[in-house]
């Protein structure tokens, strides 16, 4: 007997290039000598023709794609032979942006009732961001407003900045709803992330009502703080920059989360796990020296587990400094055998100590409350420092990132307290409860 017949599957891109039929075969020979041409070589003005012209190519081929889109939408042609809806066929197949392939999916369906629009977007007069924002602003409400209307967006498209334009189509969207315009609802609301590959952790979202106000003004005012803080840490050091607003903002908001944290008022909000492979206890001693375990043993190697993003470096040796630390048991061969329990270095009864004893970050100048602040080990645990109160000290996150970078040294002045010295050599001493050691000693 044959073999059966495979399944039929969805054409690969990579491989089955666009049907050269026709005007096609011309389409994406020119593509390809635009795409090919010397730039090297062409004067100032031929660089200003020729991204004029392969601009408004590029506004006839979206045009093209969301005509495409909207009638495979209609059809339902993916969800039929692939079971699949045309964004995510358009994000698997074509390696595209799903948020991107989204927009082109809604212009689409938008242009088939818009047809000035769609005509303008083809002659290069509008762009696919302009369609966007009709689809976003459409609804069944206003739709025969924004038909009737089509020609003057398009005209003050030409004259308006994308910016001014948008402001006034949702200004004429508001005007025409019978129901006072758009008003945002609990169902707008959304929030999303991603890992980029860098190893950047991108978010993306939208607030709306009183709970957008709330976000905006914690945020503001922690911002504020940490702002005030900034400028009284570069006025007595000289060697912290002051970040700009939007780094500060980005702060004020882990900050907050942190401090909000389930059992943030005893442990840090963000925790590494290390795991650490230890011989079965029967062959302990026969492998080469490693890292020391907790309860006894060796270690050849460590895992560091902080989640999907990339830690570089520095982030290491910070996030080492108080780790969850579990042993994971293995045979000769590497088969795991067994994983321990969680072990901590600083015990919920040091951190009240700390607590107790600090009062929040003890760099000098830093307001951030003991819920805020980190253990940190100043002679580092792999190091050999012992979980002592006197290798112990209290640093919020900033603080802790600050005394991990080259240059930056932070030692034991006797008494538990402490002394930071910058790259510049300048000397900062400690702080506790936010007041400083006078004396000499």
């Amino acid at each position: 007997m044959g073999e059966p017949a495979p399944e039929p599957t969805a054409p690969d891109p990579a491989r089955t290039p666009f049907p050269q039929v026709g005007s096609a075969c011309a389409l994406t020979g020119h593509a390809s000598a635009a795409a090919s041409t010397n730039v090297h070589g062409l004067s100032d003005d031929d660089l200003l023709v020729r991204l004029a012209q392969v601009e408004s190519a590029r506004r006839s081929l979206e045009a093209a794609s969301a005509h495409l889109v909207a009638e495979l939408d209609a059809r339902s042609v993916t969800d039929e032979r692939y079971g699949t809806r045309v964004r995510q066929y358009l994000a698997a197949q074509f390696r595209r942006d799903p948020k991107v392939a989204g927009k082109l999916l809604r212009a689409g369906r938008l242009l088939r009732r818009l047809p000035l629009v769609d005509r303008a977007l083809r002659d290069g007069r509008v762009t696919l961001d302009h369609v966007a924002v009709l689809a976003g602003l459409s609804n069944p409400r206003v739709a025969p407003v924004v038909e009737g209307a089509q020609e003057e967006l398009v005209q003050l498209a030409g004259v308006l900045r994308f910016d001014a334009w948008a402001r006034r189509c949702r200004a004429l969207v508001d005007l025409a709803d019978a129901d006072g315009g758009h008003r945002p609802s609990t169902d707008d609301r959304r929030l999303s992330w991603g890992w980029g590959l860098d190893g950047v952790l991108h978010l993306s979202g939208t607030l709306v009502g009183a709970e957008a106000i709330a976000v905006e003004h914690l945020l503001d005012a922690h911002t504020g703080r940490l702002l005030r803080r900034s400028r009284r840490e570069a006025r007595s050091s000289g060697d912290l920059p002051i970040p700009t607003r939007a780094q500060l903002r980005a702060d004020a908001l882990v900050e907050l989360i942190r401090a909000a944290a389930p059992g943030s008022g005893t442990s840090p909000a963000v925790e590494a796990t290390v795991v650490i492979p230890v011989d079965h206890p029967a062959l302990i001693g026969r492998r080469a020296p490693g890292v020391p375990v907790p309860g006894g043993g060796r270690a050849r190697r460590v895992s560091l587990e902080v989640g999907a993003g990339q830690v570089f470096d520095g982030d290491v040796d910070l996030l080492l400094c108080d780790p969850i630390v579990r042993a994971l048991v293995v045979d000769s061969l590497g088969v795991p055998l067994d994983l321990g329990h969680d072990v901590r270095f600083v015990t919920p009864d040091q951190r009240l100590v700390l607590a107790a004893r600090d009062g929040g970050c003890v760099f000098p100048g830093c307001d951030a409350p003991a819920p805020w602040t980190d253990a940190h080990h100043v002679v580092r645990a792999v190091d050999g420092g012992p979980t002592d109160m006197e290798n112990l000290s209290s640093l919020c996150r900033h603080h802790h990132g600050v005394v991990h970078r080259n240059g930056w040294h932070m030692v034991h002045t006797g008494d538990q307290w402490f002394s930071f010295t910058t790259p510049r050599g300048a000397v900062l001493r400690s702080q506790r409860h936010g007041c400083l050691r006078l004396d000499s000693s």
